[in-house]
């Protein structure tokens, strides 16, 4: 799409959109005489959809709605969000160009809840259009604990497991507490799909390592659906023809230079059921503008949630740098970070008893960031209690940043366990 057919398609959405209570007054007059003219539109942050939830953001001329979501509500009153049948058609149609394809012949266990998000529907419908098999093991629900999905995954020669990352790295766990291996006693297994958080390169070489299957990502969210996903040689591309994407400094204005990392802003370039405008998704992006290999002209690195990052000194960690350090050690797999005194901490489970962290090595990182770090390994159990197989990982979303307060405790726990 060049940049004329975008602007008819964005002037398009913007007067379709205005035919809703929250929008009528939010837009300027039409038509944008360029695609900088965006930047005319206040931003739309997630309390004005809070604020505007249930019917304010539907357009008068939404077509017939088809299904109904809400975010998670973890940070906040939740979100309402409708799709029109047309909507989640042009998802599951997005869905289904990922780079490792859905095929006929497919048994997709889909381990996301069920009960008012939207990927586990979305992956749900995309696989059916393609012939595959669903096996719906909604990861909110005592029916199918981490147990009972390491039996379907056998039994049913499951050949794509759809979840969260921090879902596949328990789930090798729970195989491995069976005395099952993952990379083995699977063997239909062919790939792994992720959503619902960053995935950093670090995080997928862990998975596949642990799996022995490539990984796949899509990213999106409740208010929006499907943004991008990966392609054969799992880089991030966008749906240019159906999102308008910003890449903007803290000021909200300011495009970040190339190679930089940013705000991302996503505009809906179709007549969803309910439109995003500007919508500050609350995650940091890093685009890289280089051809992909897939022929796409760039490909996109979440960061992480910037309402998560930690900052020292001036000095900002997202998930991707916390990440990269971890990738280094001999344990990686349940972690989380926090910061007290103005010193940032990493808690890592022990994978074995043999695990240790090198002084040099947390030495360099001191040098590297100028600031006052420290690595502390803990017992097996310590973050996440494996005793109860009906709770392990039924967590409403991953966590993976403790507050001041927490991280004060936490280090109590260890001193004086």
């Amino acid at each position: 799409m060049d940049a004329q057919e975008k602007l008819s398609s964005l002037n398009d959405v913007l007067k379709y959109a205005k035919t809703s209570t929250f929008y009528a007054k939010r837009l300027p007059h039409l038509p944008l005489r360029t695609l900088a003219d965006i930047k005319q539109i206040p931003i739309t942050t997630k309390n004005d959809l809070r604020q505007h939830s249930p019917f304010g953001l539907l357009p008068n001329a939404a077509e017939s709605l088809a299904q109904y979501h809400e975010s998670s509500g973890t940070t906040g009153r939740p979100v309402a969000i409708w799709y029109s049948e047309t909507d989640l058609d042009e998802i599951s149609n997005q869905i289904a160009t990922n780079g490792f394809k859905f095929k006929e012949k497919d048994i997709v266990l889909i381990r996301f809840p069920y009960a008012l998000s939207t990927i586990s529907h979305f992956i749900h419908q995309t696989v059916q259009k393609q012939n595959g098999c669903v096996v719906p093991a909604d990861s909110r629900t005592t029916v199918t604990p981490m147990p009972k999905v390491i039996d379907l995954l056998q039994t049913l020669h499951v050949t794509v497991l759809a979840c969260n990352s921090l879902q596949s790295i328990m789930l090798a766990e729970v195989a491995e507490m069976n005395n099952l291996n993952p990379k083995t006693d699977f063997p239909a297994l062919r790939a792994i799909y992720t959503a619902g958080e960053p995935l950093t390169p670090f995080r997928r070489a862990l998975i596949e390592d642990i799996w022995g299957v490539p990984v796949f990502d899509n990213y999106g969210m409740t208010e929006a659906g499907t943004i991008m996903v990966d392609c054969s040689f799992q880089q991030l591309h966008l749906f240019e023809e159906c999102f308008h994407v910003e890449v903007l400094e803290d000021d909200l204005q300011t495009a970040v230079k190339d190679g930089d990392c940013g705000n991302l802003v996503v505009t809906t370039l179709r007549k969803r059921a309910t439109p995003m405008i500007r919508y500050l998704t609350g995650d940091i992006v890093q685009v890289n503008h280089h051809p992909c290999s897939c022929g796409s002209g760039c490909s996109y690195q979440i960061r992480g949630r910037k309402d998560e990052m930690l900052t020292i000194n001036t000095v900002r960690f997202d998930l991707y740098a916390i990440e990269k350090m971890i990738s280094r050690l001999p344990a990686r797999r349940f972690w989380t970070v926090g910061k007290w005194n103005n010193h940032l901490y990493l808690f890592i489970e022990k994978e074995s008893d043999h695990d240790m962290v090198s002084n040099e090595y947390v030495e360099t990182l001191k040098a590297t960031f100028e600031i006052g770090l420290s690595i502390l390994l803990l017992e097996k159990g310590t973050l996440y209690d494996r005793h109860e197989s009906l709770s392990f990982g039924m967590k409403a979303k991953p966590r993976y940043y403790l507050t001041d307060q927490e991280t004060e405790s936490l280090l109590k726990q260890i001193i004086n366990p």
